[in-house]
């Protein structure tokens, strides 16, 4: 280890290159797979070292937290120039009762947060769904999308372009075969052309199976590009991703035309439950919604963020579970409706962009394998079911945090009580 620590001090070698130069020397005795862990295990710690001989400080904490992402039939190393891992407290919530089209039944919720008050507070919604029978949660889109933009001699041919893909003729039906024929799961299911001027902005939606799907949708938006240019002669592509995607990036479109999985979630909670769990009443929280989460929302400015604190719970669950963690960005995409239902309160949530799945990235790893085992969303399925499970889950979990804000909120100064209290210890 000393040996490749010099190396990296003198500048012989850049830190990337240290995994496979460790590898070379290890297969020579040892099983190839066998010498490829080792390779990344020991080349982490090489360059974290090496960080500590830069900044003069020593971080024990992160090389303990190592986590094996590498995989030895494809000689990956899982993320690049790896140092160790982080470590972030876990806790749960539930069991909450979810009466879906994929979760039937009780289920235990990881969260994985630094805030002090959050699991507790989702655990008070958790406890008003489950009085009030569970939650119903319904499925209503599910794609993942990758929109290219590609320029025309003319507006012209520009133009027609798009009709040719709008009519969905022979144009359309090539560009469909070029995924149909080298995908197992991935399949196109709409090309959507937007025209500015010469430029065609290309919305590629697809279905991906158990995967989020944003690195399939890539690789098949290619294969989609390298195929119109074929037959276009005229196209040129300027980028694969021209932000219609939206990726990344929250965004009306992706509320109108869909990106993840859309679900609706659907709880009605009885007046005593509200009188009994946050001391207030239906007619307050609904005033709460519509002023703060509306109202507020619409004089701020704010384009997809018509919640309490969706983007909260987004982030504790996405933490615990491997999802890509930028997507936190697009699917807190939420909104909450709520309204009386005879002496009841209806409450709605709708989150149209959740980007979740159960395999690939880092959902293959360590706690965050464990975390969807948690939730049942590991087992053999269809190729498709688990994501779906996944997404209906975290609308649970979402949706308790939001009925229990608004319930906090609609209490006068119960919100900044509790925070006093949990996260200060003071009374």
């Amino acid at each position: 280890m000393e040996n490749y620590l010099e190396m990296l001090k003198n500048g012989e070698i850049k830190p990337y290159m240290l995994d496979q130069i460790i590898f070379d020397k290890l297969k020579e005795n040892m099983d190839d797979n066998d010498a490829w862990h080792e390779a990344c295990k020991t080349a982490s710690e090489v360059r974290l070292k090496w960080i500590e001989y830069k900044t003069g400080k020593t971080f024990k904490h992160i090389k303990q937290c190592y986590i094996k992402t590498e995989l030895e039939n494809k000689r990956l190393t899982g993320i690049e120039n790896k140092i160790g891992g982080i470590s972030i407290p876990l806790g749960f919530t539930g069991p909450v009762r979810i009466n879906g089209e994929y979760v039937k039944g009780e289920v235990v919720i990881p969260l994985a947060t630094n805030e002090a008050a959050l699991i507790a507070g989702n655990n008070r919604g958790v406890s008003a769904i489950n009085m009030s029978g569970g939650i119903t949660t319904v499925l209503t889109r599910n794609c993942m999308t990758r929109a290219p933009v590609v320029e025309l001699p003319d507006i012209k041919s520009a133009r027609d372009l798009v009709n040719e893909i709008r009519n969905k003729g022979g144009l359309y039906n090539e560009l469909r075969k070029t995924v149909e024929e080298k995908s197992k799961y991935t399949k196109l299911l709409d090309i959507q052309p937007f025209q500015m001027g010469r430029r065609v902005w290309l919305r590629n939606s697809f279905s991906t199976g158990n995967a989020m799907g944003m690195n399939s949708v890539t690789k098949y938006s290619a294969s989609i590009l390298k195929k119109l240019q074929e037959l276009r002669p005229d196209v040129t592509v300027i980028a694969l991703s021209g932000n219609m995607c939206s990726d990344k990036k929250a965004s009306h479109v992706n509320v109108m035309f869909g990106k993840g999985k859309g679900v609706e979630g659907e709880v009605v909670i009885p007046r005593e439950v509200i009188e009994k769990v946050w001391k207030t009443t239906p007619e307050a929280m609904i005033k709460v919604n519509n002023i703060k989460n509306w109202q507020g929302s619409a004089l701020s400015g704010t384009l997809t963020g018509f919640n309490a604190n969706a983007a909260n719970t987004v982030a504790a669950f996405f933490a615990a579970t491997g999802q890509d963690l930028a997507h936190v960005a697009t699917s807190s995409t939420c909104f909450d409706m709520l309204e009386m239902d005879g002496d009841n309160l209806r409450f709605n949530i709708s989150l149209p962009n959740l980007e979740v799945g159960s395999l690939g990235g880092g959902m293959f790893f360590g706690t965050a394998k464990e975390c969807l085992d948690m939730i049942g969303c590991t087992d053999d399925d269809d190729g498709e079911t688990n994501a779906k499970k996944v997404a209906e889950i975290l609308t649970a979990a979402v949706a308790a945090q939001e009925i229990n804000l608004i319930g906090a909120l609609a209490n006068q100064f119960e919100l900044a009580e509790s925070h006093v209290r949990l996260a200060r210890g003071e009374k």
